[in-house]
């Protein structure tokens, strides 16, 4: 972390270097601006280098081989170096908000002072290039030593340009651990009716990196009245359990399932029908509708075995009876049957651990011993199917798929039936 005081300097990437580099070579100046100082100020390596510059977007077409005029509308050209694309934007000035997303004209200015000015947050509102060094107008090195999310000037006018913005200062409040500035948050709450004028898209986007940082975080929406419009539910949980990647395992491990794993604890006490409304309000994919919920079925689902090796604070090191493994293994196959794939039904499992703050791995051993040895939990690992059940006797339709779930239901429990000539036995005692 910075201090006040310091003598500042930061290592630019060398492709931004040489795009600033050639920019003052052709007589323009330029610097990199927001996120990426913000960072680099941070000791972190930041992910993109944006630059501003006085060169207006067509002599920025002009100097460079390879540009892709990505926003030239708004004063941006992606100039491509290296194979890599960086975002160049001549200073500007943004002209009144009409839709709270896009001004209604944008004026090229010549003052980085001026383009630094009609930025969101103090943090996200500094410059930087070797020749001149750190451009701070507005505080953002002081608001980064205290920790602290505060807007560009009058936060009233910065909330009613982009009311986004709201939602943002808590993404940066989460992905920082900053506390947000006394005045900022009083004029979110404020302004926070401001939300319903922006698309679910755009707070979608915001809502997904507060709950990869820290969910916690979400609970500054109950403060600012936002929850039940957002959400469309004041029943949301916004704790922050530990996930433990290495608990599920490399080969299990998807980051999709973790998102979906997170969203169906902050969910948990909200009806499956009413999640399912909800995450389509906000643009969710139907693949993510469906990992989120079935997670979510698992969580509030009762499963004796499993709720108590969770709710053991012994952290699960225990040693499982005979008749305790037994109905273990039932209650891991019904959810591997009901799971879309395999890594789905870990995760789920996995959430009641989580929420218990406990440990899975009695209960994970049970289940990778049951994927390692083929155990049938669904009815295309029994050793029967609708044809041999034609063969035997029965009539195609609904009924053959109606005997093959009774058989799978008693093969979960007895796994030494799974043999053709047991199956068909059995087959004959279920009509």
């Amino acid at each position: 972390m910075i201090r006040v005081g310091d003598s500042l300097q930061i290592k630019i990437e060398k492709g931004a270097r040489y795009i600033i580099d050639t920019l003052y070579d052709n007589g323009f100046e330029a610097y990199i601006v927001g996120g990426c100082v913000r960072d680099s100020l941070m000791g972190k390596m930041p992910k993109d280098w944006d630059i501003a510059t006085n060169a207006l977007p067509n002599e920025v077409q002009s100097i460079f081989d390879k540009t892709i005029p990505t926003g030239i509308k708004h004063g941006t050209v992606t100039v491509v170096h290296e194979n890599i694309n960086y975002e160049v934007t001549t200073y500007r000035l943004d002209g009144e908000y009409l839709d709270m997303r896009h001004p209604r004209e944008v004026t090229f200015s010549k003052n980085i002072i001026e383009d630094l000015s009609r930025r969101d947050f103090t943090i996200n509102a500094m410059a930087y290039n070797d020749r001149v060094g750190l451009v701070d107008e507005f505080g953002g090195v002081h608001d980064i030593s205290k920790k602290t999310i505060k807007c560009v000037g009058d936060p009233n006018k910065r909330f009613n340009e982009d009311a986004l913005r709201i939602i943002r200062a808590v993404r940066f409040s989460s992905k920082l651990g900053f506390d947000i500035d006394e005045e900022t948050l009083s004029s979110m709450k404020r302004n926070s009716n401001n939300i319903e004028r922006i698309s679910f898209e755009r707070i979608n986007c915001e809502i997904e990196e507060i709950i990869r940082n820290d969910v916690s975080f979400l609970n500054l929406f109950y403060a600012l009245g936002i929850t039940d419009y957002i959400f469309d539910s004041n029943k949301m949980v916004f704790d922050n359990y530990n996930f433990n990647k290495s608990a599920i395992g490399d080969s299990f491990y998807e980051p999709e399932y973790e998102m979906a794993l997170k969203r169906a604890m902050l969910y948990e006490d909200v009806k499956e029908n009413q999640v399912i409304s909800s995450m389509k309000r906000l643009k969710y994919s139907n693949k993510d509708i469906l990992n989120t919920v079935g997670i979510h079925k698992v969580l509030n689902e009762k499963y004796d075995v499993i709720d108590n090796l969770s709710n053991s604070f012994s952290y699960g090191e225990k040693k499982l009876l005979k008749d305790e493994e037994k109905s273990l293994k039932i209650e891991i196959k019904n959810i591997l049957r009901d799971a879309s794939d395999i890594k789905l039904a870990k995760f789920a499992i996995y959430s009641k651990f989580m929420k218990k703050k406990s440990n899975p791995c009695v209960c994970f051993s049970v289940f990778d011993d049951i994927i390692e040895k083929g155990e049938c939990f669904s009815i295309s690992q029994l050793d029967i199917n609708g044809r041999i059940l034609i063969e035997n006797g029965f009539k195609n339709g609904i009924t053959i798929g109606n005997v093959l779930n009774r058989l799978l239901d008693y093969v979960i429990e007895n796994p030494e039936f799974n043999s053709r000539d047991k199956l068909v036995l059995l087959s004959k005692n279920i009509i």
